[in-house]
């Protein structure tokens, strides 16, 4: 028995383009939430990333820093080292001021100069090893330079004299303090004690020091 259509032909399509609607419907919804997910792990990478990029940037500039601080450095080292190189070519120096203050404090009030010399002695140090000569390549390092001063002076007795040297004995920085002559003078009626003292000082720079 043949059945029946009494449904029209635009029903059935209507139907059919109403599940084709919610089929799309349904792959539309599925693509933005696929997108939408994409677009926030899209997102959090970029703010890692950005992370990872400040951190970067904040250990450069910390390197530069530390380069610029580390090219100042190398350059005070520099400087000293010509300072250094200086002060070994040309000695180290002495202030008169408190060499004179040094000598008037060691020296008796009744005690007089009469004259103050001074003069730079050079000498090249004698090099004893093979380990000496190859740490002084430099040949301005091997000067041995000394401040040799010659005083005269008139002090009443023999005494007075005595101390002075022991005096200048008990400076640290004057070395080979010795005696030239000591002999009467007769000065306005009163007879004194002439004299002649030398010592040295060194010039060398000390070792280590800058």
């Amino acid at each position: 028995m043949r059945e029946l259509e009494f449904l029209p032909a635009w029903y059935h399509q209507t139907r059919r383009r109403k599940r084709i609607v919610g089929l799309e419907a349904w792959v539309l919804f599925l693509l933005v939430i696929g997108l939408g997910s994409w677009v926030a792990l899209a997102q959090r990478n970029i703010i890692r990333d950005q992370q990872a990029l400040n951190g970067l940037t904040k250990q450069i500039t910390q390197t530069h820093s530390e380069q610029r601080m580390l090219a100042e450095q190398l350059s005070l080292r520099q400087q000293l080292q010509e300072r250094e190189q200086l002060i070994a070519s040309l000695g180290m120096p002495v202030e008169m001021t408190r060499l004179m203050q040094t000598l008037d404090s060691v020296m008796p009030k009744e005690m007089s100069l009469v004259e103050f010399n001074c003069d730079t002695d050079e000498q090249l140090r004698q090099v004893t090893s093979v380990a000496a000569a190859r740490a002084t390549n430099d040949t301005t390092r091997q000067m041995d330079r000394r401040l040799r001063i010659k005083l005269i002076g008139v002090a009443p007795s023999d005494v007075d004299l005595a101390n002075f040297l022991a005096g200048l004995t008990n400076v640290p920085f004057f070395e080979q303090v010795a005696v030239t002559y000591a002999k009467d003078k007769t000065e306005a009626g009163h007879v004194l004690r002439e004299f002649e003292v030398t010592f040295t000082m060194s010039l060398n720079q000390p070792v280590g020091a800058p």
